[in-house]
């Protein structure tokens, strides 16, 4: 190809931008930077709410501590108190990266109403997908080389409590959730459940929503009205499995099953630790055929204290 077409090719396509944007006098991509994030998180109340601070390095590096045997002493006047100092372990959280990449193919551009819409039309199909693998990943995700620990695997057994001793599950009471709840020693700010167990302890509210005159709602970041559980408001995911198979006293599967879980999240200590916020890219064009885009992320789910999360297992379906 000659330099004349080359550059010929590449007017072209900036006057494309160019022109397709609303002003005419800005560029396309910073536009397109500052809706991906909006993308994200969009009608996604879960991930709005649940924390995200800045990090660095391979891993998300967090110092936990453990109590001295001693950790105070009633003394007399002039008692020598006992020395008990805490220790620290470091727990490492490694980065992992989300990828989603999308394609607008010549001909789809020449045929939709417009530049900017085909594109950004293929963006938020994308992006459809890309939150639903995060969901999943902060959920339900077994760690791994390439994907992060979930909320599932990181509330450890000593922090679940079962709904029955009964292999198969049993229907969720509010005992039990009461008794996963205060399993977690920290300042529960989020409950995580499905649909289904949504629906079946609205069911078990709504006496005491008649007597205290109350809807049960409450309002959380993004203006979204949730329902509420001891004043936390209940979130909802797709991907909290409600075909578990559960044997009495743990979880032993996703699948075969029809119990799910509920988790209990102290948003102080679990966040998403984030090396490089969701972005994306245009890549470069290879062929006539179409044009190409990346969207990602590099992230993990970073958990402080272990002893504030907790789940209730064991919730049947019928």
């Amino acid at each position: 190809m000659a330099y004349q077409d080359i550059w010929t090719d590449g007017l072209a396509t900036i006057r494309k931008a160019l022109t397709s944007s609303n002003s005419g006098t800005v560029l396309l991509q910073p536009v397109v930077d500052a809706v991906i994030p909006m993308l994200a998180d969009y009608q996604n109340p879960l991930r709005q709410n649940l924390p995200r601070k800045k990090g660095s390095g391979q891993n998300c590096i967090i110092n936990r501590r453990s109590a001295g045997t001693t950790p105070a002493q009633w003394v007399a006047d002039t008692d020598t108190p006992d020395e008990s100092t805490g220790s620290y372990a470091q727990s490492l959280f490694a980065y992992r990266t989300l990828l989603a990449k999308g394609k607008v193919t010549r001909k789809l551009q020449a045929t939709g109403a417009s530049y900017i819409d085909v594109l950004m039309e293929e963006i938020e199909g994308r992006m459809l997908e890309y939150k639903n693998y995060e969901d999943l990943a902060f959920v339900s995700g077994v760690s791994s080389a390439t994907v992060p620990e979930g909320i599932q695997y990181l509330t450890t057994d000593n922090q679940a409590v079962g709904v029955t001793t009964t292999s198969g599950g049993a229907p969720l009471t509010l005992a039990k959730m009461n008794a996963a709840f205060d399993t977690n020693i920290g300042n529960p700010d989020m409950t995580i459940m499905t649909r289904r167990t949504r629906q079946e302890l609205d069911a078990l509210l709504q006496p005491q929503q008649q007597y205290t005159n109350t809807d049960g709602m409450i309002t959380v970041r993004g203006g979204f009205r949730l329902l509420m559980y001891n004043g936390v408001p209940i979130y909802t995911s797709t991907n909290v499995c409600n075909t578990q198979t559960f044997n009495g006293s743990t979880v032993t599967s996703n699948t075969g099953g029809n119990s799910s879980s509920v988790y209990f999240v102290d948003t102080n200590h679990l966040w998403v630790s984030e090396l490089t916020p969701i972005k994306m890219i245009p890549l470069a064009k290879t062929t006539s055929q179409y044009d190409e885009f990346e969207i990602f992320c590099d992230e993990v789910l970073a958990l402080r204290n272990p002893l504030c999360i907790s789940k209730l297992i064991g919730i049947y379906g019928g």
